[in-house]
């Protein structure tokens, strides 16, 4: 009952729980033979309480927060998982410093990471697969409502030289990449003429192929740059990447908004 009124629906309710949803719509309809009526009824794409349903969910939230507390009393709590969802590159240049403040702000949860496209986990997120995620915008779009900004740097391997003659190659993500958009758009500014050398759809395959010397990759980066990469001369600074975090409908407001401030002082302390 709780998860169906936190999440908005029996289907975002089944991921989190993971359960099925006939076994999510079983236990509702149990809990409706036991107190004489109904207590959902559907609503557009959703669903909406009863009356008697907004009684029944009060009387949930209470049985649950009795029986957590009761646990915690006697030293029984279960072990809370928060997952999070993160695009590779970003990852790549954050997350060790995120696990780290996030172990000290949340200590009583365990963190486990999903590592994919934005574009899989806005729709994990949309599902309730994930119950947070950061994402990487590199078009650097709504700065004012994002937890951070990455600089988007130029990388190379450390024998590779600009050709005097012919297009500039250029190694990016596959489709789908937020990363594409802004890669065309600084070279078009530069008036550069490039061809795509090389597209991978992971990370390691990128970085393979700009150590292998096979083009430059505009990457948000911070921090110390991977072995073997090191910024490509002779080209201009682009322009930064917008990171939001976002949480699953029904996620406890106060583990997002300490999720959003640690992402916030991590790019702070790392610019």
């Amino acid at each position: 009952m709780v998860a169906v009124a936190d999440c908005g629906g029996f289907h975002r309710a089944a991921a989190v729980l993971h359960m099925t949803q006939s076994a999510v719509s079983q236990h509702v309809r149990r809990i409706e033979a036991v107190v004489g009526g109904a207590v959902v009824e559907r609503s557009g794409r959703g669903v909406a309480f009863t009356e008697l349903g907004h009684r029944v969910l009060g009387h949930a939230r209470t049985i649950l927060a009795a029986h957590d507390a009761a646990l915690t009393d006697l030293g029984a709590a279960e072990e809370r998982v928060l997952l999070i969802g993160a695009t590779e590159h970003g990852a790549d240049v954050m997350l060790p410093a995120l696990t780290a403040a996030l172990g000290r702000r949340l200590p009583d949860w365990r963190l486990r990471f999903r590592l994919d496209r934005n574009v899989l986990l806005a729709d994990a997120i949309e599902h309730g697969q994930l119950d947070l995620a950061v994402m990487l915008d590199g078009s650097g779009l709504d700065p004012a409502h994002a937890s951070g900004m990455l600089a988007l740097k130029w990388v190379s391997g450390r024998s590779f030289a600009i050709p005097g003659d012919g297009p500039l190659p250029v190694v990016m993500f596959s489709e789908p990449c937020t990363l594409r958009e802004p890669t065309f758009a600084t070279l078009e500014r530069l008036e550069a003429d490039y061809r795509i050398a090389v597209e991978s759809a992971d990370l390691s395959g990128l970085f393979a192929a700009v150590r292998s010397g096979l083009g430059v990759a505009l990457l948000p980066m911070i921090g110390r740059l991977p072995d073997g990469l090191c910024l490509a001369e002779g080209l201009p600074p682009a322009s930064r990447a917008s990171v939001f975090v976002r949480g699953r409908t029904g996620i406890d407001a106060a583990i997002l908004n300490t999720v959003e401030h640690t992402v916030r002082d991590v790019l702070a302390g790392q610019a």
